[in-house]
C-alpha cells in the first residue's frame, strides 16, 4: 500500500515519528510531500530515509508561508509541471492540514488530474468553529465534498467538522506518542528540588509568565524547553531567582525525554487569545488543540497540569490536574499538591503511563489508519467524487 501524505508548517517534527512507525509496516511504502516545515523536519526526514527503504520525500518550496502571513492555511506548494511525486500513483492521499488550507486544495487538485479515483483522507484539528475570509470557505466546503473519511483529533475536532457542513464518515484518531523513546528514565527526584516544567513556544498564550509566578509563590524551581518572544521575561525572572529558572532551547528527541525525566510535573497553562495576524480586520480564537507534550511526559511517567483551555482537559483525562486558566493561585495550588503528596503524584504518573500507552501510543493510531486505508481500497467501495470545476464534469469514480 503506498501512501502519499501531505504535510505543511514549522510545527511537523511530531509527524516525524508517525512517519517512522508507518514505514515499520510490512505492507506499507510512504512519500512525504512537504514544504515550509523546520530544520529539524528536514533532519528527521533525511534520518528516517536512510532507515526506511520505503520511504521517499520531498521538500519543495513555497509561496507565501506561515513566517509572512502567520497562518499555515496561506501556504502554497510550488511544483514543477513534471515531478517525482506525480509519477508514482499512491493507493492512499493523506493530507495532514485543515480543509480550508490552500495546500489541501492544491493535493485535492492534484489528485484529480494525476490520480482520479484514489481515496483520500484529511487531518483535522480545528477545534473552534470560524468563519475563514474568502476564499478559504470556498476551499473548505470542496475539501469537505472530495474526502472519502477525516480523522479528527479530538471530539471537539469532529463537532467543527460536522457543524461545517462535512458529512463524510469520520474517525477520531489523536496525535500520538512513541512509546519507545518517550518513556520513563531512571532518576532521584530527592537529589533536586521539586521542578515544574514548560515545553513548547514562550509566547502569551501558553501562560508561561502564569507558570513563572505560581513557581515563585510555592518557591519551586522551573524548567522551560523552547523559545519564543517572551525569552526575555524568563531571562528576567531567572536572574531574580538565580539557579531556580532552567532554560533550554528546542530539544529534539534525543533529548527531550531526559528533560521531561527531570520534571516533577509538566504545566501546560495555557490562555485563550484571538490571533488577528492573518488580516487584521478577522480574529480567529486560539484555543490548545491538543497539547502534545502532555502526552509525551505522560509516557515519560511525569504528572501534568493543564488549564482548563482548548482540548487540555479531553488530554489530561484521569492523569493530571486542571485548573481555570489565568489562575496563578489556582496552578500553585495544583503544583503545591504535586510535591506535598507524593501518593497522588505517583498515583497520577500511572494513571498517565496507561493512558499513553491505551490511547496515544503511535503503534495503535497507524493499526487505525492502516485498517481504514485498506478498508477504503476496497474493489467494491463507491468513492465521493470532487465537486465538478466551473465548465467541466465529472463522473462518479469506482476503485
Amino acid at each position: 500500500m503506498h501512501v502519499l501524505i501531505t504535510v505543511v508548517g514549522k510545527r511537523t517534527e511530531h509527524w516525524t515519528d508517525l512517519f517512522d512507525v508507518l514505514c515499520e509496516q510490512p505492507d506499507v511504502t510512504l512519500t512525504v510531500l512537504a514544504a515550509d516545515v523546520s530544520p529539524v523536519t528536514r533532519r528527521e526526514l533525511a534520518r528516517l530515509a536512510g532507515r526506511h527503504l520505503g520511504l521517499r520525500y520531498h521538500i519543495v518550496p513555497h509561496l507565501l508561508g506561515e513566517s509572512l502571513t502567520g497562518h499555515m492555511a496561506s501556504v502554497l506548494f510550488r511544483l514543477p509541471g513534471q515531478h517525482d511525486v506525480t509519477t508514482a500513483r499512491p493507493d492512499i492521499l493523506h493530507v495532514i492540514g485543515e480543509a480550508a488550507y490552500f495546500t489541501t486544495w492544491q493535493a485535492l487538485r492534484l489528485r484529480q488530474r494525476c490520480w482520479a479515483g484514489v481515496p483520500t483522507t484529511l487531518y483535522a484539528a480545528q477545534n473552534v468553529v470560524t468563519r475563514f475570509p474568502a476564499p478559504f470557505p470556498r476551499i473548505e466546503r470542496q475539501s469537505y465534498l472530495s474526502v472519502d473519511h477525516a480523522f479528527p483529533i479530538t471530539p471537539a475536532a469532529l463537532n467543527v467538522l460536522r457543524v461545517k457542513g462535512y458529512r463524510g464518515p469520520a474517525t477520531i484518531v489523536p496525535l500520538g506518542v512513541d512509546t519507545r523513546v518517550f518513556r520513563p528514565l531512571p532518576t532521584d527526584p530527592a537529589m533536586r528540588p521539586f521542578t515544574a516544567g514548560f515545553v513548547g513556544r514562550f509566547e502569551p498564550h501558553k501562560g508561561v509568565t502564569d507558570l513563572l509566578r505560581a513557581a515563585e509563590l510555592i518557591d519551586c524551581d522551573v524548567s522551560l524547553v523552547g523559545d519564543g518572544s517572551l525569552r526575555g521575561e524568563i531571562e528576567r525572572a531567572a536572574a531574580r531567582r538565580p539557579g531556580r529558572v532552567h532554560r533550554h532551547g528546542w530539544a529534539g528527541h534525543a533529548d527531550l525525554p531526559g528533560l521531561l525525566n527531570r520534571m516533577d510535573a509538566l504545566a501546560m497553562p495555557s490562555v485563550e487569545v484571538v490571533q488577528r495576524n492573518t488580516l487584521p480586520w478577522v480574529g480567529i480564537p486560539l484555543r490548545e488543540q491538543f497539547g502534545r507534550v502532555l502526552v509525551e511526559a505522560m509516557a515519560c511517567g511525569v504528572p501534568v497540569v493543564g488549564s482548563d483551555v482548548g482540548e487540555i482537559p479531553y488530554v489530561v483525562g484521569d492523569a493530571g490536574l486542571v485548573f481555570p486558566a489565568g489562575d496563578v493561585p489556582a496552578l500553585a495550588a495544583c503544583l503545591a499538591r504535586l510535591r506535598d503528596d507524593p501518593p497522588l503524584a505517583g498515583r497520577l504518573a500511572n494513571q498517565g503511563l496507561r493512558r499513553a500507552d491505551a490511547e496515544f501510543d503511535w503503534e495503535r493510531i497507524v493499526d487505525t489508519l492502516c485498517a481504514t486505508w485498506r478498508g477504503l481500497r476496497s474493489p467494491t467501495r463507491p468513492l465521493r467524487t470532487p465537486p465538478a470545476e466551473a465548465g467541466h464534469s465529472t463522473r462518479e469514480a469506482i476503485a
